[in-house]
This record gives structure tokens, sequence and C-alpha cells, in this order.
């Protein structure tokens, strides 16, 4: 659909690249009564690239300094391939102000578009990423544990944060070895599609990206040939099978064709149930 603006008409809407941000409590069954209140800013799929500038990037990550964040979580694609940006994402991040720190998770595009066909280099790639955002003071989770535990708190949140399963890189066994539900456990995974796979998991609560908000193989020819690229798991909440799962829509303005598809910051405030 156009629309009419004051420089006349455009033939794209307006506000596709307008960024929603979305305030959700996050309860948890068991969660230490002072971590009540606790504030988690999520972002997502920001694809640092030729296409997704640091100007655009920068004023949004300036926003999420304003609500004064606990924690900031990246659920992964940080950047869409390309040695170059390692360094670039990781300045860019370092510009984040959280009390607990920045914990980035990785996605499909973090490993390049090397899959498990070359896996190798995609792990080359991952691997170099990570290496500039730790020298930068982030915190990386690649099928990895870390509690964070306050001054004053007896019951740490358990963060989870699984590695690509595109790349073949991730390892749920590995990432939930010696977790359990004695303590509230939030998971960060990058493609939400495997949730259901996850259950036998003890995680309360999934943060993930990956779907930019869309669905595919809607239509005609989707729906006959590729219908098994069907979503679950699009946007927003979702209860599974008594679980906690948010998809966030991501950060980046690429592929937002449709009105309600919007980049997304999503603030979540602890509660205990």
């Amino acid at each position: 659909m156009s629309r009419v603006g004051l420089t006349g008409m455009h033939l794209l809407p307006l506000n596709r690249r307008w960024i929603e941000i979305h305030r959700r409590p996050m309860p948890f069954t068991g969660l230490d009564p002072k971590l009540n209140g606790f504030r988690i800013v999520q972002i997502s799929d920001l694809h640092y690239s030729p296409v997704v500038w640091k100007h655009y990037l920068r004023q949004y990550l300036h926003w999420v300094n304003e609500m004064e964040p606990d924690l900031v979580v990246v659920t992964g694609d940080l950047i869409t391939g390309g040695y170059r940006y390692a360094p670039k994402i990781a300045m860019l991040l370092a510009t984040l102000k959280a009390k607990h720190g920045v914990v980035c998770t990785f996605g499909n595009h973090d490993y390049s578009m090397f899959g498990k066909r070359f896996f190798i280099e995609g792990v080359r790639r991952a691997d170099y990423l990570e290496k500039h955002l730790i020298n930068k003071g982030m915190i990386v989770l690649r099928n990895e544990v870390m509690q964070v535990k306050p001054s004053g708190v007896h019951k740490p949140l358990t963060i989870v944060g699984l590695d690509d399963e595109w790349s073949g890189n991730i390892d749920p066994e590995k990432a939930f070895r010696g977790v359990t539900d004695h303590h509230p456990v939030l998971c960060l995974n990058h493609n939400p599609a495997n949730a259901c796979e996850l259950l036998k998991y003890p995680w309360q609560w999934m943060l993930a990206g990956h779907t930019h908000g869309r669905q595919l193989g809607t239509g005609k020819l989707g729906k006959h040939f590729y219908k098994h690229l069907k979503r679950e798991y699009t946007h927003g909440y979702y209860c599974v099978h008594g679980r906690h799962l948010y998809v966030n829509r991501g950060l980046s303005y690429g592929q937002r064709v449709l009105d309600w598809c919007r980049p997304e910051v999503t603030v979540f405030k602890l509660q205990s149930v």
C-alpha cells in the first residue's frame, strides 16, 4: 500500500522501519524476591552489514541505554557474515550500558553463509566474532551457562545460551549439563523452531529471534512446494506446553514488507510467581 506524506506519494510504507518497544512481565516460579523488577532488554538480528548501517543501529542502542537495563541479551545474527564486521559490531555493542553485562548468543549469519557443509570455515568466522566481542567486554554464551546473582540475592537467575542450530553447533546436552529447575532458568536460543524439542531441558523462559516476524510458505506455491518451511513460532509470546517462549522480530530493517512486522526491542521485567 502506498502512503501520502509531506514529500509526496511513497510506494513503500513509511512506517516499516519504525521501531516498536514492547514491555512485558517475565514471571518465574521460584524467583528470588530480590530479583523482582529486574529488567532484561532483548535485542536480536542486528545484521550489521553494508545494508544495515551503523547510524541506524547506534540510535536504538542509545534508546536501550535510556531504559537503564539490568541485563541486555542479544539473541543472534549480530552481523550478516564477513570478517570486517566482527570488530565493528563489537565496538557498537560496547556502547551498551547494563548493570550486569551484555550477553550474546550466535545465529546462522554469525557463521556467515557457511553451514554444516563448510563447518570449519563457519566456526572460524564465529570464533573471530567471539574474540572481538569478548575483547570489548561482552559475555558470549555458546552452549554455556552463566548465573546472575546481584548483591543480596540467594537464588540466582540461570541463563543458558545455546549456539546456532543451522550451522550444526547447537549442543543442548552440553549447555544444560548440571542445570536443574532448583533455580529459575532463562534459555537464549536464536531459532525458536526447536522449542518443543528442547522441552526435556529445565527452562521456564526462552528468548529467540531469527524470523523477523515473517511466516514462510504461506502462498499457494509455498504451501505446495515449501510446506516444510512453515514456521510454528514467528513473533511475540507463545505458551509452549506450559513454558514461556518469546520471539523477537529483530532490530534490522530488512524484510519489513508488512506494516505490522516492524523492528523490535523488548523489555522484560522479572516477577516472582
